[in-house]
């Protein structure tokens, strides 16, 4: 590997790669391709940006936090991918500066194609399931590093745009094949989809506020809102927003069949500032505005041994 005549010979190379190409049913972006070198930088804060990132440590060590969590040692041949909106933040080691490769890209579907979501043969299917990448370092047992090298090796040869964008698309391909191991090294706790689930209904059922910061709560679970809501609506078929919404109107039915408290308390003891958006709401999930709904709930035995006395207790908690 002769890295450093690769650093002097190939940058403006990489400036002519970079740009769309379009494979089947998906349009490739190459944002950027680089030699990282740190210089007298010791840390890189906290963030996030909308493309995936790759990198490769070539020489020396860093040290990289994924969502918040403990920071993993990134040694010589190793490797990570940054999803978009993934928070992550580096640490550089004093007298082992990282040197790597680093490729960013974005990617969206063609238009014109006829695959359905799923279908194997779909290569922008395959290419988005990278968005589900785990954090952690990677050793690189898969055939990475020939096909970075294969790639260098041709663009030092001169080889044409198109071609070098192919093995780029080859490098992709070969990603998504990771059957990503459980032994990553040193990497942050997984987080067991129940348990996720779990975690966000409990944080949702305490929620006391009028507007739910969901990037507090994202925090609260050490990883990005991004990552979290697509995890949590895969595994629902809700957002949390929608997930908040029913919760606040099972509470609100609670109300109206337990006691007498006019619609208007009812409404801010559920969470609901706007009285008219309550009831919009509340008619589409019941079927019934709140005033019906407390009718019917009248006749029901479940809240005949409730009084006018539970107003006051509601108003309370």
């Amino acid at each position: 590997m002769d890295l450093a005549k690769w650093k002097t010979h190939l940058p403006h190379v990489f400036n002519r790669v970079c740009k769309e190409i379009r494979i089947d049913d998906v349009v490739i972006d190459w944002v950027d391709i680089i030699f990282e070198q740190i210089g007298s930088a010791t840390k890189c804060p906290p963030h996030t940006h909308p493309w995936f990132e790759f990198n490769y440590v070539l020489e020396g060590k860093m040290d990289t936090g994924f969502d918040g969590g403990p920071k993993i040692p990134i040694r010589c041949g190793e490797f990570f991918v940054i999803p978009p909106d993934q928070i992550h933040e580096h640490v550089y080691q004093r007298g082992q500066p990282h040197e790597g490769l680093c490729l960013r890209w974005r990617i969206r579907r063609a238009s014109g194609q006829a695959y359905e979501s799923g279908e194997s043969s779909s290569l922008f299917e395959r290419l988005a399931r990278l968005q589900e990448w785990k954090p952690g370092s990677y050793q690189d047992r898969y055939g990475i590093w020939p096909l970075l090298t294969l790639f260098l090796e041709e663009a030092e040869a001169g080889r044409s745009e198109l071609y070098l964008q192919l093995v780029l698309v080859q490098f992709l391909d070969a990603l998504t094949g990771i059957q990503q191991p459980d032994e990553l090294s040193a990497k942050p706790e997984a987080v067991n989809p129940d348990q996720l689930v779990k975690k966000v209904e409990l944080y949702l059922q305490d929620f006391q506020g009028g507007k739910l910061n969901v990037q507090d709560l994202a925090a609260s679970l050490h990883m990005s809102y991004g990552h979290l809501s697509r995890l949590y609506r895969k595994r629902t078929g809700y957002t949390m927003v929608e997930r908040l919404n029913e919760i606040r109107l099972e509470k609100a039915g609670r109300l109206l069949r337990t006691s007498d408290a006019p619609i208007k308390i009812v409404a801010e003891q559920a969470g609901f500032a706007d009285i008219p958006y309550f009831s919009r709401a509340f008619k589409k999930r019941y079927g019934v505005s709140p005033h019906h709904y407390r009718n019917k709930s009248k006749c029901s035995p479940e809240s005949a041994h409730f009084s006018k006395t539970n107003v006051h207790n509601w108003e309370m908690n």
